[in-house]
């Protein structure tokens, strides 16, 4: 079975590193002045479907399509309900493609089934389709909330740091947890959750806008 993965070249590096290792699929920087062939793809997953406008819905191809449906959801992503059954949306933002479980959502049962058929070896949960699935929007939250604390009360972040890696027994300081993941895509599903359900609900720190000393220099 032939699979394809399309997006930047930082984060085809990030899934070839993680669970891409399994899945023998070719990695094609998008966009790109050649064709990839399309038809002889039976899986294409596309690692930036949530940021831009895929090519799926341009090119004639009949290959199922995972998309990355974190900073939007799959419902909002797919052009049209004939889609339905035909695409999954998916959680591979850098750090979350090291895991060797696949974050998934879907709009139509068939999709759920023909995806796992298509992958058969890699261990899939399917969660609600919602802005930030579950495992970013719950990171996301948790560091911006870290960032708001230190931001209300002027306690300096390594402070803050301490306390989760010390008192809570964090595996990661909430600096580490944001270069895991990249500053940017945390900050874009916090925005995101901010500008959908309004910043009473989701307020989101000045320094998660900025990102003043937080940018990483590896995020993809």
């Amino acid at each position: 079975m032939s699979i394809l993965v399309i997006g930047s070249e930082a984060r085809l590096e990030a899934v070839a590193r993680g669970i891409g290792q399994n899945w023998k699929a070719d990695f094609w920087i998008w966009p790109s002045h050649t064709s990839p062939g399309w038809h002889q793809y039976a899986l294409i997953i596309d690692l930036e479907a949530d940021e831009r406008l895929s090519p799926a819905f341009s090119v004639a191809n009949e290959a199922f399509w995972a998309f990355q449906a974190v900073k939007r959801p799959l419902w909002e992503i797919l052009p049209s309900p004939a889609w339905h059954p035909r695409a999954v949306g998916i959680n591979l933002l850098p750090g979350f493609c090291e895991r060797p479980l696949l974050e998934a959502s879907a709009c139509h049962a068939e999709a759920e089934a023909r995806f796992r058929a298509l992958l058969p070896e890699t261990e899939i949960t399917f969660v609600p389709d919602q802005i930030g699935m579950v495992s970013p929007r719950i990171l996301s939250l948790i560091l911006n909330e870290a960032l708001l604390l230190a931001e209300e009360t002027g306690t300096p972040l390594s402070t803050i740091d301490t306390a989760v890696k010390l008192g809570l027994n964090y595996p990661r300081t909430i600096q580490e947890w944001g270069s895991w993941m990249g500053w940017t895509h945390v900050r874009d599903v916090v925005l995101a959750l901010s500008q959908r359900y309004g910043a009473d609900h989701y307020p989101v720190a000045r320094r998660l806008i900025t990102l003043e000393g937080l940018t990483s220099p590896a995020q993809g």
